[in-house]
């Protein structure tokens, strides 16, 4: 009796640590879903497509200094790209059907505000349709467009206002810079997640176009690109991936590959690197996320791969969690096929002996 209410007492045992394994995947999940939703530049495509059933993705380039990519080659990219989408029967003459921006890092400048104040802000050249893809939190004003007729308006976060005049509240309110007056168009808040908060640094960000950067430069011819971001149609998978891929690769210089060079450029989907098939690749390739690379990317990629990590340990710790649920499950299965197999020759068993003729008793 005791043995049975021990084998009692450990089935419920086995029962239990499964049902808690199962309980514990899905909170894995749910945190996953969570840590995939916490960066707004990272669901453009989702945000552009809407309501419609064509499919977008956004896809991100990370280039070196030898890709030898700067805004001069930006409209020829742009028309191959709609040379391409016109191939594929995607071109929509009554409306948009695509954007793209793009954006380097320029090194820290001295910024002056009211009554000469000073301070170093990392700079953050950006073209395009940066803020539409970039949407920080305004504190105060608007975004600057690159439809403005006069590109001297830029964009500041709210720790160089405060550094610079006491306050958020400073759109319409000048600054100098290298001996250039600029006006403030908007003021930022800086992300509030805990990726962006561990890669954004303590340093003041101002925010300006590319043509006010080359005037403050000096520099006539265009000036290098870190990154080159857009948001596409993708009908089928890896459609506006490979269409990217191949407009880059039209220009390049084919002798690269050929001397077994590293490629200057690195290409992400972003739209599906938090899917569970995107995880997945991440975990396969982890080595990558933590390993240091010779492109540079920007603090808001870098928050980016943060969130991939993350989410890919929470994919491995949901599998290891798994294992058991699934062995459970099969020795359930097993256990059940035993049962029905014992229980099914006993029928038979007894329906053969039900008309079994009886053999006489040999006394009688």
């Amino acid at each position: 009796m005791k043995k049975l209410k021990k084998i009692k007492k450990l089935q419920i045992l086995r029962f239990a640590i499964a049902i808690f394994c199962v309980i514990l995947v899905i909170v894995l999940q749910v945190w996953s879903m969570i840590l995939s939703g916490l960066l707004y530049h990272q669901q453009a495509a989702q945000r552009w497509q809407g309501s419609a059933d064509l499919k977008f993705s956004q896809i991100s380039v990370f280039l070196r200094q030898e890709a030898d990519f700067d805004t001069n080659q930006i409209a020829s990219l742009q028309e191959q790209i709609n040379t391409e989408l016109q191939t594929a029967a995607l071109d929509a003459k009554s409306s948009r059907l695509w954007y793209d921006c793009y954006s380097t890092q320029g090194g820290q400048m001295e910024i002056t505000g009211a009554r000469k104040k000073s301070t170093q802000a990392l700079v953050t050249v950006v073209g395009g349709d940066f803020f539409t893809m970039h949407t920080p939190r305004l504190a105060d004003g608007s975004y600057f467009q690159k439809s403005d007729l006069m590109q001297d308006r830029v964009v500041i976060d709210t720790r160089l206002a405060w550094q610079l005049f006491g306050s958020s509240e400073v759109a319409g309110m000048e600054i100098r810079m290298q001996n250039r007056t600029c006006l403030i168009a908007g003021v930022v808040e800086p992300e509030t997640d805990y990726a962006t908060r561990t890669v954004y640094g303590d340093t003041a960000r101002i925010y300006l176009s590319y043509t006010l950067y080359q005037e403050l430069q000096g520099n006539s011819s265009g000036v290098h690109i870190d990154c080159y971001e857009a948001v596409l149609p993708n009908p089928v998978r890896n459609f506006a991936k490979n269409l990217i891929s191949d407009a880059m690769d039209s220009g390049a210089d084919p002798a690269t590959e050929q001397n077994g060079q590293k490629s200057p450029k690195n290409i992400l989907e972003n739209t599906r690197r938090y899917t569970l098939s995107g995880r997945w690749e991440q975990l396969c390739h982890i080595r990558e996320l933590v390993t240091a690379e010779t492109v540079t990317y920007p603090y808001w990629e870098n928050a980016a791969r943060i969130i991939c990590f993350d989410t890919a340990m929470l994919l491995f710790l949901s599998i290891l969690f798994l294992i058991y649920p699934v062995i459970y499950l099969i020795w359930l299965c097993w256990k059940f096929y035993r049962f029905a197999d014992r229980t099914i020759w006993q029928k038979r068993m007894a329906y053969r002996n039900r008309y079994r003729p009886q053999i006489p008793n040999s006394e009688s």
